[in-house]
């Protein structure tokens, strides 16, 4: 590629970078709307995504990498907090050094090493107080988001509100999750991957029992970090000594603010079909009892309660249990939890059946 070439590139990328400046603009000097409006913020994480694709192309290293950043902070817009001032100018700040350097690329001299200095001098500091100020306004309203229809659970047993998320990226596993959890409280379902979810307290993973740390889905580790990984193997070690049986269930923290829970159920004992077994129905089963312990242990701490939790279809791969196998035998099991009658309940019901004999 001539030099020409590549300055008529630069000035393209320039160019374009005027519209994709202009969406991030309108979505921030908007921006409870566009935290509330999920096409909104759709069109700005598009704007980032070109942006950072022409910097990495023309080798623009430290505008890419701030591009970046700004789109990190923008994934927590997905979750359900209130904006205030300070938030939109610490995110206007960033867009100001972004605009800056997308006009110095077109003067003569071009994106110079001290240009780039000046421009992001603070850019660091501005980042940290802009991610503490979003975890902040997260860790005010987060809670609040969760269910508190309490009267909406009255027919069930279970004393604490809980919300299934079952998620899946198989079209056709979540169309019999709709069709097996028909009619249950509390149940949504999602097409996707669980990072695309604005927040949740706890996910499920269901990984072989033998060696089972080694083995959990691969995208929920590279989330959470090897922290966690190192964790969960430590505990698996000690309570099962390195085997976790099929039918039991360990919560671990992730030290997410958001996602603070992983709980490992694992459905296989080793790689062989389930067809025909009730693995599914004890990973499930095993999920929702220790979700329960957990709440009880915690009844009086509202911020360690797990309320909301994302559920995959357990026992899909490398089980190989049919779909609509995989999705009744996990609606048996909720079901089952929803309306069982807890032995205090029935000893109440007993101690009014007698009142109510002798009169």
């Amino acid at each position: 590629m001539t030099p020409e070439e590549f300055k008529k590139i630069i000035g393209y990328f320039v160019e374009e970078s005027q519209d994709h400046l202009n969406t991030i603009y309108q979505g921030l000097f908007n921006l409870q709307n566009t935290i509330d409006d999920r096409d909104e913020l759709g069109e700005i994480f598009r704007a980032t995504f070109c942006l950072k694709g022409g910097a990495a192309m023309l080798g623009f290293t430290s505008l890419q990498k701030i591009v970046y950043g700004l789109d990190d902070c923008l994934k927590l817009l997905r979750c359900p907090i209130i904006a205030d001032e300070p938030l939109q100018l610490l995110f206007l700040d960033i867009y100001h050094a972004i605009k800056r350097l997308i006009l110095e690329i077109k003067t003569p001299d071009g994106l110079t090493a001290d240009k780039v200095a000046d421009i992001t001098l603070n850019i660091d500091s501005t980042f940290t107080v802009l991610n503490s100020h979003l975890l902040f306004l997260i860790d005010k309203s987060y809670y609040k988001a969760k269910i508190t229809n309490i009267d909406a659970c009255q027919t069930w047993s279970y004393d604490i509100p809980l919300k299934l998320i079952l998620i899946d990226t198989k079209a056709f596993l979540c169309r019999a999750f709709a069709d097996y959890f028909e009619g249950l409280p509390n149940v949504q379902i999602v097409n996707g991957t669980f990072d695309e979810l604005p927040f949740f307290d706890c996910i499920v993973t269901a990984a072989s029992s033998l060696n089972s740390a080694n083995n959990i889905d691969a995208t929920v580790l590279k989330f959470f970090g090897k922290d966690v990984e190192t964790l969960l193997q430590k505990r698996i070690q000690e309570e099962y000594l390195g085997d976790q049986p099929i039918g039991t269930s360990l919560i671990v923290e992730t030290n997410h603010i958001l996602h603070p829970f992983i709980a490992h159920s694992p459905t296989l004992r080793m790689q062989m079909s389930m067809a025909g077994k009730d693995h599914v129905y004890q990973g499930m089963w095993s999920t929702l009892l220790a979700i329960r312990k957990h709440n009880q242990t915690y009844c009086s701490c509202l911020q360690k309660q797990i309320n909301t939790v994302v559920v995959p279809g357990l026992g899909t791969s490398p089980g190989s249990v049919p779909v609509d196998e995989v999705a009744r035998q996990m609606s048996m099991a909720y079901q089952n939890f929803l309306f069982s009658i807890q032995p205090s309940e029935c000893s109440y019901q007993r101690q009014v059946q007698d009142l109510l004999a002798l009169f």
